[in-house]
């Protein structure tokens, strides 16, 4: 097999669109069907292991959020009892003070009503009588508590106690009843003045304790052996079990069906949170937490997998699309858009590529056209040249006779005028295709003298000349025919100056021709702009024969230097024209920097 056929080879033995989508819909059902197993023969087994694990994350989170309301309302009523406010209102034996702090004491208790939570009521009792409550609802309870824990009338006790007792309203309330030592007016009291009380809702302590998902478990409260409060009631069996049950997370069987047990002690009143979850019911649980996360996945997965089908389908008519329109470049000069995202810069460059071959192709023939032009233009030059150069020397000759004549004789203007003129014939017809600035300004000189000789004192020539300039190439001929057009039509009528300027600017030579004559009317010269630039072959020939800008029958013209200058430096070079009337007119030649680049 030669090389072209191993490469071909190579090439078509690629994996192509069509294969891709079908291996990767394999692998996505490959997938699907390795969940599956897993859920029904590895999940199961991990079922229990995770509902053991949330039934101790739930058991702990109750006991802390149950710990959490003692410690927040407790912390709460302590903070107001000790307020200066409070001690004043239940111990002071001046009845002005008493009223004075009344309301002050009435804000603090609505104040951590806001700072503590999960109680009913907080209730102040002094040894004087007073009573302060935050609703004055519960004052009952509290009375009935500190009378079950064997608190006299005197309110003096020691030690703070949890107290379990039914209100008239038949609500079972636990009473956290605290000693409040007083200290007023320097005086400070031996014994506690003050009995204060925390009011709870049993049925809303236990509330908070029901797990979600739990629905045939119980958590009860238990205080020496006694059932507090539940959040259900406890059957026979269980509520036997409940002394059985040890301390911690455990299984235990009750009435012949598992359970998952918890005893824990809550740390203030030492009771007891136990808790009883059927295993079933905490499996169920958790399984029904699994089972929409595995629906989840698995339509996901579906999910995934008909949309990968339709992306890569799309995928593959796109690139067929692509293909096609590559396949017919010759018949079109655009590449539809595809609908893929990722695939729009393909054709975006393809569409661009083809616009750049167009511009080329249109380039290539505009410069094609130009050089075609340009030769053209060095063939005429040339026989123009070649009809010049008969016989030069004769004429030289002549005209240095003529010049030795005038000398001879003292005739100062001839021989200036014969001698200007000598010198402008041999620059014209022997000047290289580029000179320096230095010599077209010496020919520009010739030119003047002889100038003024013809119009003598009519005009004032003013220079302005970088000697950075003097070497820098340009093409010959192209100031006179600007100082002509200035002196044939800027001073019909008045004398005027004449300014030659030469600088250089952005690496660019700039020679501007000035006059302070008459101007060009702003019509007249914008038809000389558009002149300039629409006049080519043939044409620029022909309006050398007549009057442009003034300029009279047989001269180069502007439109000629205009196109001297673009034939020869493309868009690098401008000939500008500017002019107000009455005031002025500039032609400025721009000359792009080709010293060292041209022979």
């Amino acid at each position: 097999m030669d090389k072209e056929s191993k490469k071909k080879s190579r090439q078509t033995a690629g994996p192509s669109l069509k294969g891709t989508l079908i291996l990767s819909a394999g692998l996505v059902l490959a997938a699907v069907i390795a969940v599956m197993s897993y859920y029904i023969f590895g999940v199961q087994s991990a079922v229990r292991q995770q509902a053991e694990e949330s039934f101790e994350q739930v058991t702990n989170a109750s006991l802390e959020q149950m710990e959490r309301v003692f410690n927040s309302s407790q912390d709460s009523a302590v903070t107001a009892a000790y307020s200066n406010a409070t001690q004043i209102f239940l111990l002071s034996g001046t009845p002005g003070s008493v009223i004075e702090a009344k309301s002050s004491a009435a804000d603090v208790l609505t104040y951590i009503r806001t700072l503590g939570y999960g109680f009913e009521d907080v209730t102040f009792f002094s040894f004087r009588g007073r009573k302060l409550s935050a609703t004055n609802a519960y004052s009952d309870v509290v009375q009935a508590a500190w009378e079950k824990a064997g608190i006299g009338n005197d309110l003096i006790f020691s030690k703070s106690c949890y107290v379990a007792v039914q209100g008239e309203d038949k609500q079972d309330y636990v009473v956290y009843l605290f000693p409040v030592y007083g200290s007023i007016d320097g005086y400070r009291y031996r014994f506690n003045p003050i009995l204060g009380g925390v009011v709870y809702r049993m049925d809303r302590l236990v509330e908070s304790l029901i797990p979600v998902g739990y629905h045939s478990g119980a958590a009860v409260l238990v205080d020496g052996g006694k059932i507090l409060g539940g959040t259900r009631s406890l059957d026979a069996d269980e509520a036997h079990a409940i002394s059985q049950i040890p301390e911690g997370e455990s299984f235990s069987s009750i009435g012949g069906e598992q359970y998952l047990t918890s005893r824990r002690t809550v740390e203030g009143p030492e009771w007891e949170l136990i808790y009883l979850v059927p295993v079933a019911d905490a499996v169920s649980a958790v399984d029904q937490m699994r089972n929409p996360l595995v629906m989840v996945i698995l339509i996901s997965v579906l999910g995934f997998l008909l949309l990968m089908f339709l992306i890569l389908a799309r995928v593959r008519q796109d690139i067929a699309n692509l293909s096609a329109d590559i396949g017919r470049l010759g018949e079109t000069s655009t590449v539809r858009q595809p609908n893929i995202q990722e695939l729009r810069p393909v054709s975006a460059v393809l569409n661009r590529t083809m616009e750049r071959l167009k511009e080329a192709a249109f380039q290539e023939q505009k410069l094609t056209r130009m050089t075609y032009e340009a030769q053209l233009a060095q063939y005429r030059a040339e026989m123009l040249a070649y009809r010049s150069q008969i016989n030069p020397h004769f004429l030289f000759n002549t005209l240095e006779t003529a010049r030795a004549l005038a000398h001879r004789y003292k005739a100062q203007p001839v021989e200036q005028l014969v001698g200007g003129m000598s010198q402008m014939f041999r620059y014209s017809i022997y000047a290289p295709a580029f000179v320096p600035l230095e010599e077209e300004l010496g020919q520009l000189g010739g030119y003047l003298s002889v100038m003024d000789v013809r119009f003598p004192g009519y005009y004032r020539v003013l220079e302005d000349i970088d000697p950075d300039t003097l070497s820098w190439p340009l093409l010959p001929m192209l100031l006179q025919p600007l100082v002509e057009n200035a002196l044939t039509h800027a001073f019909p009528t008045r004398r005027g100056n004449l300014l030659v300027q030469s600088f250089i600017q952005q690496n660019r030579l700039h020679v501007r021709i000035a006059d302070n004559g008459i101007g060009i009317p702003q019509k007249q010269l914008e038809e000389i702009h558009w002149k300039m630039r629409h006049t080519e072959g043939e044409t620029a020939s022909a309006s050398a024969e007549t009057e442009e800008f003034g300029v009279p029958k047989g001269s180069i013209g502007l439109p000629n230097i205009y196109r001297r200058l673009k034939l020869t430096f493309g868009d690098h070079a401008h000939l500008l024209l500017r002019s107000k009337e009455g005031y002025y007119t500039v032609a400025e030649l721009v000359i792009p920097d080709t010293r060292g680049k041209l022979s």
